[in-house]
């Protein structure tokens, strides 16, 4: 027997309308304001298809709601075999409405950014519930955002957002190249693209070069830079090789690679402190 055809349940759109309409008045009310970012793909590989040099270059708005209230979900701050380990994860609701007006796109995908002003932490996207609630009225309102705390790996992150912009720079990796002495005319300063030819040029065009990066600061002997891209080489007894800007080149002694700022690096400190209650001497069966 067919439904009764005097009630709509699933096909009245302006029930439809309202419940969507109530859904991100809810959403707007006891949300937060939460930055999207979406990830930009530079090159993709043919085998496992991530790009080692992704780029975030946009920042949207959104409200969002946070499932979970009490706290972070995950394991939370896990200790293993490598060290400190940060398993922090979170749910968000986002009206799909108001995601599509504001960003222009149909969806947020998997691999993307939303970065948490309250707490200041960016988490990933690992997957996106588009059926959950189940067709209320015959329609779905809301994403579910499935998110865990980013970890960061040499992206591009250049939003021209300072609050987004220096909280990636504060946890960047940046290498720091011991140089000769400039030549051509000019210095290297702060902001600057550098490159470097594989074949140990002095000249050419930035697009022909085989590795690039951005100066964060010159000393007169050693120059760190950021975002690097490509095989950074150092001189050797019969080739050398050149840090580039324009005119500006000198030689590359030797290449030190670190995380920029030791505030987000814990483990030296916890291994320092247990030193004095753990014995790692040969004499404890336990230990090493």
């Amino acid at each position: 027997m067919a439904t009764n055809k005097y009630f709509i349940n699933y096909n009245s759109r302006y029930e439809q309308t309202l419940l969507e309409d109530l859904v991100v008045e809810s959403i707007k009310i006891h949300g937060f304001d939460i930055y999207y970012l979406p990830r930009e793909l530079n090159f993709q590989p043919n085998i496992f298809g991530d790009d080692p040099i992704s780029s975030f270059r946009q920042h949207f708005i959104i409200e969002m709601h946070l499932q979970t209230v009490d706290s972070f979900e995950g394991d939370g701050d896990y200790i293993s075999k490598f060290g400190l380990e940060i398993r922090d994860s979170a749910t968000f609701v986002v009206s799909k409405k108001r995601f599509q007006n504001v960003t222009d796109k149909f969806r947020p995908l998997e691999g993307d950014l939303l970065y948490f002003p309250l707490t200041k932490k960016f988490l990933e996207i690992k997957f996106v519930e588009h059926e959950n609630p189940f067709y209320q009225l015959g329609k779905n309102y809301v994403y579910t955002l499935k998110t865990e705390l980013f970890q960061y790996s040499e992206e591009s992150v250049n939003t021209n957002l300072d609050e987004i912009d220096n909280a990636v720079e504060e946890r960047e990796f940046t290498s720091t190249f011991s140089i000769g002495s400039i030549g051509g005319s000019g210095t290297f300063s702060a902001g600057d693209v550098v490159y470097s030819f594989n074949d140990g040029s002095t000249f050419g065009s930035m697009t022909a070069a085989d590795s690039t990066a951005i100066v964060t600061g010159y000393t007169g002997s050693n120059l760190t830079v950021r975002e690097t891209v490509g095989e950074w080489k150092v001189s050797t007894a019969t080739e050398n090789r050149y840090v580039i800007n324009s005119d500006v080149y000198a030689k590359i002694n030797s290449k030190t690679t670190k995380v920029d700022s030791q505030t987000f690096n814990d483990n030296s400190l916890i291994e320092t402190d247990s030193l004095q209650f753990l014995d790692f001497s040969e004499t404890n069966p336990f230990g090493e």
